[in-house]
């Protein structure tokens, strides 16, 4: 499971790394303590940039400031990606679950409402396939292959719904 802390910090903590307020009328400034190599931060910036949220990215190996509050977010450890949104800081959030503070929602009932859906879409693949094997014992092979197809297209859908 990955980890996660959300707690409020005052704005003035984070502004003098960002070189710029940390709250503007439009959205939160997001501010992404990264470093090379890290294929969660690689991960993170990505999905960001694919939903246009404007970040502002902070190698922590380059700045050591930026390391330290990094250190004072979570826990004493160099945990990156460490994003803060406004005056919400993030340890090793995903994508989601940043957009959900932007969106002022919290970010911990998206993951609970996936996995229940995670567990219905798989119900829903299970129900094909089971359909698939009754109708082969009933001696319809065609049908039963169809059934499975439906199955193999029901599966990639729910996959591609889930990107």
């Amino acid at each position: 499971m990955r980890p996660q802390s959300i707690s409020r910090y005052p704005v003035e903590q984070f502004s003098s790394l960002t070189g710029s307020p940390c709250v503007s009328d439009a959205q939160p400034a997001v501010t992404v303590f990264w470093r090379p190599g890290c294929p969660y931060c690689a991960s993170l910036r990505r999905g960001l940039r694919r939903a246009n949220v404007e970040i502002e990215e902070v190698n922590i190996w380059e700045r050591p400031e930026a390391a330290a509050t990094v250190r004072a977010i979570a826990g004493g450890n160099e945990t990156v990606p460490t994003v803060v949104v406004g005056t919400i800081p993030l340890v090793n959030p995903s994508a989601q679950e940043v957009l959900a503070v932007l969106n002022g929602t919290d970010p911990s009932v998206p993951r609970h409402s996936r996995s229940l859906g995670r567990l219905l879409r798989w119900c829903a693949v299970a129900a094909v396939v089971a359909a698939s094997f009754a109708v082969d014992a009933l001696g319809h092979p065609g049908l039963s292959w169809a059934l499975d197809g439906v199955a193999l297209a029901v599966y990639l859908a729910f996959r591609v719904v889930q990107r």
